[in-house]
Parts: C-alpha cells; structure tokens; sequence
C-alpha cells in the first residue's frame, strides 16, 4: 500500500521574530496497515487495567491501544511474559502493578482461548513511565535514534524521531527538551541518556523553528530493566580529616570520586513527589536526587 508523503502543519507563532513550524505526518497510517491489534507483528501499546466485575477471563484482564492509533481499545485477558528475555520474574510485578497509562508494552496478540475466545498479550518489553505527568491528546509516540551523521555545522541534525507502529514519520532532529517530563530532583542527565541510547519511548511534540527540529517531551517511558549492568565496585578513597566525595552517574550509580573537606551545610531533607524515592550523596554537602520508586 503506498504511504502518503510528508506534510507540515505551519503554526505562525511571533516570538522575537521566530517563525515555529509544528512537524506532522498525513495521514495517519498504521505499519500494520490495520485496524486490529495483530498476531504476528509486535506493536508499542499503551495499557491499562480493566476493573470489570464479572468472571475471569472475560473480565480483570488489561485494556490494551497501539500508539499513534485512531483505533479502539482491545481487551486481552492476562500479560504473557514466556517469550520476554528482559522481563524476569522480579520485573513483571513492575510491569502489572503499573498506574494506568504508565505502562507502554512491546507484543502480540496470542493465541485464541477456547472456551471465551480471549486473547492473552505476548509482552516482549514493557517501558515504565516518569511518575506524575499526563501527556496531552495531541501529543505522539516517538523513538529516538542517533544517527551517524557527522556535522560541520550547529545545530546538528544527528538524531531520528521515528514515530512508533508507522510507515511514515522519521524526522532528522537537533535536540530532544525533556525539561516539561522532569519532576523535581530527577536526574536530567538519566533520562537522557535512556532516551538517546534507544530506552525510551518519548510521547511529545516535534517543531522547527529556523534550522532547529526539537521533540518536546511531555512523558518518557524508560525500557525495563533500567540498569542493565550493575553499579561498579570502587574502592572508597582514603581521606584523612576530611570526607570522601561522590558523584551520581548517568546510570543511576554513586561512584566516589576523591575527597573533599567537612562544609558548612545547610541541614535539611527535602521530599520526593508521589511515586518517587529520596537518595542521597556528599559532594562537600549532601546532595539529594528523586527516582521512581519503580527503578528501585
């Protein structure tokens, strides 16, 4: 089936001067060419509980929707995690103890049951979201991709929006903002590298403005499991009348990174949003960052 090509939404926005342009394909096509969820191409689904009261399997399984689709939601009876080679045990209860609408699932309808004809999910991956955001209805799915093009020039159009479960909507960017997804104390620099290393399914808006093509996140979805490897083993410095100092890295890990003398600090414990935990490091005074209670 031949696809349409791309088409730009120009919105006229005057702000010193600046001419921003809102990137959109058109039409909407799905890669499944479809209506139907399928069962033989695994698609992003964004997923909620079902709360009917009425006997299993017709009821208490999973409302399931493709991304970037028009279509309605299917009913599937139960998550199945027996072809998943991330999704362990331990991992599942993140996946199916998920809020409504912060849980994107990567899968395929299965097979029919017998005697109701429902359907279980093949889950593949599943993507936790960054509690306490909501994401517009305007807004799409995208992955994020960094190319191999090699720039002389800034800004550098090096990364791909790729919008998920279609044929059409690749767009080269320049930036990915995430500043509209974070709250407050989250590690920038965490989400971020999830989101370029191919983690991530970013739900947001694409625009130009001039030569820059920036996706405005509004919700980020980081790939289970978030840490893949585990945090290294560094030997603690010796620091005589002084204090070891550490820093946080990208991966969610306190490395220790040489000493540093007692400061004078201010004595206090900040809080975390619902749905987010405190952790703390000393970098000549504490230092505080909040993460999903789910990546712990």
């Amino acid at each position: 089936m031949k696809t349409s090509p791309w088409a730009m939404l120009v919105l006229l926005v005057s702000a010193c001067g600046v001419v921003e342009t809102e990137v959109a394909p058109e039409p909407d096509v799905l890669d499944t060419q479809g209506e139907e969820l399928s069962t033989t191409k695994d698609t992003f689904l964004l997923a909620r509980r079902d709360v009917r009261k009425c006997i299993s399997p017709l009821c208490g399984g999973y409302w399931v929707k493709d991304l970037n689709s028009t279509m309605q939601e299917r009913y599937v009876s139960a998550f199945d995690f027996s072809q998943s080679v991330s999704l362990l045990a331990e991992l599942q209860d993140k996946v199916t103890g998920a809020p409504d609408g912060e849980v994107v699932v990567f899968g395929r309808l299965g097979p029919k049951e017998s005697r109701f004809n429902t359907r279980t999910l093949l889950v593949k991956d599943a993507y936790r979201a960054l509690p306490g955001n909501t994401v517009p209805g305007t807004d799409k799915f995208y992955g994020v991709g960094v190319t191999k093009i090699a720039c002389v020039t800034t800004p550098c159009a090096n990364l791909q929006f790729t919008r998920l479960n279609r044929t059409t909507g690749h767009v080269l960017g320049t930036e990915v903002s995430i500043e509209n997804a974070l709250r407050t104390r989250v590690q920038g620099d965490w989400v971020m590298e999830r989101i370029r290393t191919g983690r991530a399914v970013v739900a947001g808006h694409v625009t130009r403005s001039g030569a820059d093509v920036v996706l405005t996140a509004s919700q980020v979805y980081v790939q289970l499991p978030d840490r893949i490897q585990s945090c290294p083993r560094v030997a603690q410095p010796s620091c005589p009348g002084q204090q070891v100092a550490s820093t946080r890295t990208a991966n969610r890990c306190t490395v220790p990174v040489g000493c540093t003398p007692f400061g004078v600090c201010a004595q206090f414990f900040p809080t975390c949003e619902a749905g987010y935990s405190l952790v703390s490091w000393v970098n000549l005074c504490p230092r505080f960052a909040c993460e999903p209670e789910w990546a712990q």
